[in-house]
């Protein structure tokens, strides 16, 4: 499980295959709300040394959630990892924790509540 935080730029250290296919050029980080079902694409370049960082065990990506990169809700995510587009490599789940969601629902409230008792049965 990877914990990511809202609005910060966050290091995940994966073993994600690297020794196996090592010839990959991007990783499609995918991350899917559990809830809202909400997917939001991440695209890596491994010859960028700023993105993404290996060695013989393990790989470090840089995942930039400031503004408009940000993941729009927080809990639970599927990250699904894919190398070059189209073969998955690594699938787990993910933490989005921080800044709420501004608005995560709407509340209406009638300006008439007189007959807020009683119950209406049609025939």
């Amino acid at each position: 499980m990877q914990y990511v935080t809202k609005g910060e730029v966050n290091y995940l250290i994966l073993n994600i295959n690297n020794n196996a296919r090592p010839n990959f050029t991007t990783y499609d980080l995918v991350f899917t709300h559990i809830m809202s079902k909400d997917v939001k694409t991440y695209t890596i370049d491994t010859t960028n040394p700023l993105q993404y960082d290996s060695n013989i065990r393990y790989c470090t990506i840089t995942l930039d959630l400031v503004g408009a990169n940000d993941l729009i809700y927080e809990g639970q995510y599927t990250l699904n990892i894919y190398g070059d587009g189209t073969d998955l490599v690594y699938v787990t789940m993910a933490v989005a924790e921080g800044a709420a969601e501004s608005h995560p629902f709407t509340q209406y409230i009638s300006p008439n509540e007189v007959n807020e008792n009683y119950i209406y049965i049609t025939e």
